[in-house]
């Protein structure tokens, strides 16, 4: 037998009583004389009684991963300035997310933008940017606007 590499082609599996491998390597060890055919056979001879069986590959969600251009944390602070009355509570609560983030060393950004999605999104359906950029930008003229008539 040829033992060069230490890899094993062929998965036991007591609970289930099968040996299991993939489609290729069963696939290899049925041409007869190589690594696969000898690992296997020589599983089979010590676990007579277990079946064989194709392990599914893993299947990649096909389910597009959503990215938010423009989500940083000045938008993020941007967008928390003009949620009215509850700006206030909500902008403690991220500084609060950002300083346990930062305290517990864990990566910023992904915890404070999961804090957010959850509570600007919170049924998943996805946060529409494009909506929230223009809602800030209509917020800052409105501002320099009033600003300007004050001032005036």
């Amino acid at each position: 037998m040829t033992t060069s590499k230490t890899t094993a082609h062929f998965i036991i599996n007591f609970f289930d009583k099968t040996i299991s491998g993939t489609k290729t390597s069963f696939s290899k060890a049925s041409k007869g004389i190589s690594p696969f055919y000898e690992e296997l056979t020589m599983k089979m001879n010590a676990h007579p009684t277990f079946e064989l069986a194709v392990k599914e590959p893993k299947r990649k969600s096909n389910k597009a991963k959503r990215t938010y251009v423009g989500m940083d944390f000045a938008f993020i602070e941007d967008y928390i300035s003009i949620q009215g009355i509850k700006a206030t509570q909500i902008m403690s609560e991220y500084k609060a997310v950002k300083a346990f983030a930062e305290a517990q060393k864990m990566s910023v950004y992904p915890f404070v933008k999961k804090w957010f999605l959850g509570e600007f999104d919170p049924d998943g359906e996805g946060f529409d940017m494009e909506k929230a950029q223009k809602e800030i930008s209509d917020a800052k003229i409105a501002a320099a606007v009033m600003n300007a008539a004050t001032a005036a």
